[in-house]
């Protein structure tokens, strides 16, 4: 893989890190290397013919957007924890509350889960998605899905009360394009949300290569709190929050790489989910001290701006 030369947050010169990694998920290619911006604490992957690395194995059999009627007791039942999780999720920052019920955009918007969630409280929702069956799933469940990117949307400027980038920002290659596009959609006093991995977190100190949010190569860009700083001040944005969550999939699954040494459906992956869940509460814990193993900014457009 070429060696990228420049942040593509600030501009600023990139240095190698010791952190590389094969595609564990999809192809099993690799190595790739994380190479690091000092100033704004991006990490950052250069990555030729992205496309290749998603597909169905990413995609349907991953994400599960729609349950196979033959699907096994221990398949529903992981399916309705995640959901249930997800749920917990959607209720604490940054996804609570920002405002009166408006229109939401969900930049890579998934099944729709959160989107159905908003839909619960009186938002209107609407959401971008590359996947025709991720998309297919979030229009059942009540949402207006553009099949598509943020570059070919088809919405008018100053259309949405809020947009959110929920764990998608780190796949987009040029993350200040695809801010400012989103933050031409947003209206006057509209909020702007992102949530994407903890670079800077404990957990991927100690799992290395193994931390299971660093979907290399997929994940091009690896967030920090002073990461997202940096592109609120680029972007011209009110900084109303900027913090780390927990995510306790994330356990499960770097363990799953620590025993399988990559995606392995089967007997290790439902041990690593038990294990995930007996050092959650240590783990939890720690994120409480050290900070959680994913970043958040919820960021609000001046009422002034037209």
């Amino acid at each position: 893989m070429p060696a990228p030369a420049h942040c593509p947050l600030c501009g600023a010169p990139l240095r190698a890190t010791r952190v590389s990694a094969p595609d564990r998920l999809v192809t099993g290619e690799g190595p790739f290397r994380v190479w690091e911006c000092r100033a704004c604490e991006l990490g950052h992957v250069s990555v030729e013919e992205l496309d290749r690395y998603y597909g169905g194995a990413y995609f349907e059999s991953f994400y599960e957007h729609e349950l196979a009627p033959d699907a096994g007791v221990l398949v529903r039942l992981r399916s309705a924890y995640r959901a249930r999780a997800a749920r917990r999720r959607f209720s604490r920052a940054p996804f609570a509350p920002v405002g009166p019920p408006g229109r939401v955009l969900d930049v890579g918007c998934g099944g729709g889960a959160l989107l159905a969630h908003y839909r619960a409280l009186g938002w209107q929702p609407f959401g971008i998605e590359v996947s025709e069956a991720a998309a297919a799933a979030a229009r059942a469940q009540g949402a207006t899905v553009h099949l598509g990117t943020l570059a070919d949307q088809p919405w008018e400027p100053a259309n949405f009360d809020l947009v959110v980038f929920s764990h998608s920002l780190e796949h987009i290659p040029e993350p200040l394009t695809a801010l400012r596009g989103a933050c031409e959609l947003l209206a006057p006093g509209g909020t702007l949300v992102i949530l994407a991995p903890n670079w800077r977190c404990w957990q991927r100190f100690v799992l290395r290569s193994f931390w299971f949010p660093l979907d290399l190569p997929r994940h091009v860009n690896h967030f920090s709190p002073r990461a997202l700083a940096v592109a609120a001040r680029r972007l011209g944005l009110e900084t109303q929050a900027i913090g780390t969550s927990s995510t306790i999939i994330a356990v499960s699954y770097s363990l799953h790489y620590l025993i399988a040494r990559r995606w392995t459906p089967g007997w290790r992956l439902w041990l690593a989910y038990a294990l995930g869940l007996a050092l959650y509460p240590p783990v939890l814990a720690l994120d409480r001290l050290l900070g959680g193993d994913a970043c958040y900014a919820i960021l609000r457009r001046a009422v002034n701006t037209l």
